[in-house]
């Protein structure tokens, strides 16, 4: 008489087969109270400052940590482009909303808002020995003039008015190109340019104190606008939209920016007027 059985091979593999299973279920499962994935934020170096003090603020208020990674506006438009793989970012900020406008055409961002303006000055080195004062004293002789590289926002708009307006030609010879703003008034700083043309946020950093700023009017048109947008590439929008908002708010974010010396974006109407999104 024939008998149904199972032969100790076939169980011991089901048995095994069950045993990875499960361990591999264990192995993937969310772990209780694990960290939530870092926001990513490109940022140019113009806006550290408030925004180190905003991921602190950030991380304590929801305990989701925040990630800056800084370089020139260009440069981060370009990451932005490019992610690394399995890198995506949240949030891109860069010193003037003219790259963020270059990333909405791109179909990167999928909404954008204001927070600050700034105006391109003069930092003069500590204690000022060569007594510049206005336009004119930049272009003697033997004077050196730190001015960012295009990759850097106000770089690349301070060579463009120059430009425009017939100046640029008789500054260049004294200009010491420098990779970004930050590198550009720290030239200024430690005395190895006798001026640097920098935002009026940066110059107001702790790090200038006592050296004087020059408000040029014949620099009076290099401007930029800092706006904060969302990239499309975020793999949580809600989170990185959520942050976005603490950025833009008037008693968040914003005070830190003005902390700074930021002219922050004062409107009636609150976030929700800043707020600009692609037309569809």
């Amino acid at each position: 008489m024939r008998t149904n059985s199972t032969s100790p091979i076939a169980v011991g593999s089901l048995i095994a087969l069950a045993a990875l299973i499960g361990a591999l279920w264990w192995r993937e499962r969310p772990a209780p109270n694990a960290p939530t994935q870092s926001l990513i934020v490109y940022t140019a170096p113009t806006s550290r400052l408030p925004l180190e003090a905003i991921a602190a603020d950030y991380g304590r208020e929801t305990g989701r940590q925040v990630e800056l990674r800084i370089g020139p506006s260009e440069d981060i438009l370009t990451k932005v482009r490019l992610p690394a793989p399995g890198k995506p970012a949240d949030l891109f900020i860069p010193a003037d909303d003219s790259y963020i406008r270059q990333a909405r055409e791109l179909g990167l961002v999928t909404e954008s808002a204001r927070i600050a303006h700034m105006r391109a000055v003069v930092l003069l080195t500590k204690d000022n020995p060569k007594n510049l004062a206005e336009w004119a004293d930049l272009l003697r002789d033997g004077v050196k003039v730190a001015v960012p590289n295009p990759g850097a926002a106000v770089g690349k708009l301070t060579r463009e008015h120059l430009a425009e307006t017939g100046r640029w030609a008789a500054l260049a010879p004294r200009a010491v190109g420098t990779g970004s703003v930050t590198e550009a008034a720290n030239a200024a700083r430690l005395g190895s340019a006798d001026a640097a043309v920098v935002w009026d946020a940066v110059a107001a950093a702790p790090a200038y104190r006592g050296q004087r700023v020059l408000a040029l009017p014949e620099l009076a048109p290099v401007t930029g606008r800092v706006e904060v947008a969302l990239l499309s590439q975020s793999r949580d929008p809600e989170a990185a939209r959520a942050l976005m908002s603490h950025i833009t708010d008037p008693n968040r974010g914003l005070v830190r920016f003005r902390e700074f010396g930021f002219q922050v974006e004062e409107q009636a109407g609150g976030i929700s007027s800043r707020l600009r999104r692609p037309h569809p």
